[in-house]
């Protein structure tokens, strides 16, 4: 990556160089032989399909997960390198490396302030008591320098999805991170929630932190990437400027053939009506309803996507089907059989079943 670093012009500062990194879980090998170098105040972007290796390899740099093999090297502002191998996420926030998960992990009851400083709050008095307003001053000059004026003293449930994301990531700052690791910000979010995340970012790069940005989302990575590494198989494929590269090639790097080649052009055919839901409704607590009269036919050979932002009602959706969720009302057939008055083991006999989004339910 440096000879294309050269050819561009640019000379930004490495901060973390990662080599010959290898992780083996039984059975399965997770990274090999791994080189992976991270710029300060840019966007370097891991891509790759599930499965190819990205998140193992950013809970290695987060002290989330160990290596079993190689090197991970921080350099500082005057140049100097030193080897790092961390045993928890603590080692690696007291050497400058802070992680933002796709999953929030806030506390809706408590103040933005407080989610800022659980685990790290300021006290007074030789200890004995939490300094409210010190970290409510530090929340704000915080939230100032990410660009927002969100309100530290406010709780976290009244804010938008978008918000709470940029809450995750200042509480990632408070510690002041070098290197920010962001692990699929945007799934959840709608657009112009994410202009706001990406002008959160720009802050950042202003403000020298290297990012390290996930995402499934190509055309964000060619919008706001610096550099792409790209993952395939356990082992890295290519890196460089993202400016270099099509999305075409991209594409083509992270699944091991030509993307004009995943479909053959053929007219599928699809076979008689096997799933028929009807009027499926949901009341919400509080009022309103979380599903309203939502209904579809679904036939053998078909396959139905199911689309939304988070908290519109897809895991709902089909937790209702399975009967999961048991105040749930509507019809729902497959084949001849009807199900909505049978509980989830009688619907699992009949044929129909579900891969929840926690996998470990």
């Amino acid at each position: 990556m440096d000879d294309k670093n050269n050819q561009a012009g640019e000379n930004p500062p490495l901060v973390l160089d990662a080599i010959g990194i290898k992780k083996v879980y039984p059975g399965t090998i997770a990274l090999q032989d791994v080189d992976f170098k991270v710029y300060g105040g840019k966007i370097n972007a891991l891509v790759g399909e599930n499965g190819a290796g990205k998140s193992t390899l950013m809970k290695i740099l987060a002290g989330i997960e160990s290596l079993n093999s190689g090197r991970m090297v921080l350099i500082d502002a005057e140049g100097n390198r030193e080897d790092v191998n961390f045993h928890s996420t603590r080692d690696a926030e007291d050497k400058g490396i802070g992680i933002v998960h796709q999953e929030l992990n806030l506390f809706g009851d408590l103040s933005v302030a407080e989610n800022l400083f659980m685990n790290k709050e300021r006290t007074k008095f030789c200890n004995l008591y939490i300094d409210h307003s010190a970290q409510v001053k530090q929340a704000e000059k915080v939230l100032k320098t990410l660009g927002q004026d969100i309100d530290p003293e406010i709780p976290v449930r009244d804010l938008r999805l978008g918000q709470q994301q940029i809450v995750e990531i200042a509480k990632t700052m408070i510690n002041a991170p070098r290197i920010l690791i962001m692990d699929e910000p945007t799934s959840s979010l709608s657009i112009p929630e994410v202009r706001v995340l990406f002008d959160v970012m720009k802050e950042l790069k202003n403000n020298g932190v290297a990012i390290i940005y996930i995402s499934h989302r190509l055309e964000e990575i060619r919008e706001i990437g610096d550099y792409i590494t790209i993952l395939r198989d356990s082992r890295i494929i290519d890196s460089g400027l993202v400016k270099d590269m099509e999305m075409s090639e991209i594409i083509e790097k992270m699944v091991g053939r030509d993307p004009t080649q995943f479909f053959s052009g053929q007219a599928h055919k699809t076979g008689e009506e096997l799933l028929k839901v009807k009027n499926i409704t949901l009341p919400r607590y509080g009022g309103g309803f979380t599903l309203d009269r939502v209904s579809f036919n679904v036939r053998k050979g078909e396959v139905l996507g199911i689309y939304g932002l988070m908290g519109a009602g897809r895991t709902e959706l089909l937790e209702s089907l399975m009967g999961s969720i048991n105040n749930a009302e509507g019809e729902i057939w497959l084949a001849e059989e009807r199900l909505d008055k049978m509980d989830v083991k009688n619907r699992i006999e009949a044929g129909l079943v579900l891969i929840p989004e926690e996998r470990q339910r």
